[in-house]
């Protein structure tokens, strides 16, 4: 397994769909002991989307996880997450305007960690 840089506060996220934007909240919290310039997020990262779409789907809301997939590294006890690591499949719910409601799949890839210096396998 490569070495990708560990996440931690601050960290950037990209849809996997570029034609799928949003705005990505971390609502989990990191680990207050182990640290990377800021807390290492590790285990499993909790997630809300707001504002999204897929280009017909508006206004869409939604929340998921992002799993870790690192094999070695761990903080707390937990395997941190890096730089790559992508969520599962999130269903978002909102409106397409002028029909009513609807929904899509999507999913978020951590883009910048959020730090430059410490990597996990």
């Amino acid at each position: 397994m490569a070495l990708e840089l560990i996440a931690v506060q601050g960290m950037t996220f990209k849809f996997v769909n570029p034609a799928h934007s949003g705005v990505v909240t971390v609502t989990g919290a990191p680990s207050i002991k182990v640290k990377a310039g800021s807390g290492v997020y590790k285990d499993k990262l909790t997630i809300a989307i707001s504002a999204g779409t897929d280009g017909t789907v508006v206004n869409a809301t939604g929340s998921g996880n992002i799993p870790a997939t690192a094999a070695k590294t761990k903080a707390d006890g937990s395997l941190v997450l890096r730089k790559g690591d992508q969520s599962i499949d999130i269903l978002m719910a909102g409106t397409i305007p002028g029909s009513g409601p609807g929904s899509y799949t999507t999913k978020v890839e951590i883009l910048d960690p959020g730090q430059t210096k410490a990597k996990a396998a």
